[in-house]
């Protein structure tokens, strides 16, 4: 039909704002590392605590959602995980993250489910208390 874009024009609106990924490594306690994705969505790809049952998960929850408030909108932040790894649905509910139900795979190692929540609540749970 005609339709064209400039070059530039393809690389800020496909391929720059998807491109940087986000992290938060603190030596002692653990990683987290994000990207922005389709549909105004964060994607959680990692979390990792070096010592478990501290708060530590949840004090890089709160890092993630705060650096994702100085640019936003995003309406969600959600992840995938594998199913058989069935303590993570657990770990990411405590993290206020709602889990769907388990899902063919998009992963080769099998069934999964995605963990998700709409980014307002995660302000309001990570930002908004003390």
């Amino acid at each position: 039909n005609g339709q064209s874009m400039e070059y530039d024009a393809f690389l800020e609106k496909y391929i720059n704002k998807f491109k940087p990924l986000h992290f938060v490594f603190w030596p002692e306690k653990g990683f987290i590392v994000w990207r922005t994705s389709t549909g105004e969505n964060a994607e959680l790809l990692h979390i990792r605590t070096f010592v478990q049952r501290k708060g530590y998960a949840r004090e890089l929850v709160k890092e993630m959602v705060g650096q994702l408030a100085v640019n936003p909108p995003y309406f969600s932040v959600f992840g995938f995980a594998l199913s058989s790894r069935s303590e993570l649905k657990e770990i990411y509910q405590r993290l206020g993250f709602q889990i769907t139900e388990d899902i063919p795979a998009p992963y080769q190692g099998g069934p999964s489910f995605i963990f998700w929540q709409d980014y307002e609540t995660l302000k309001k749970t990570y930002l908004e208390t003390t």
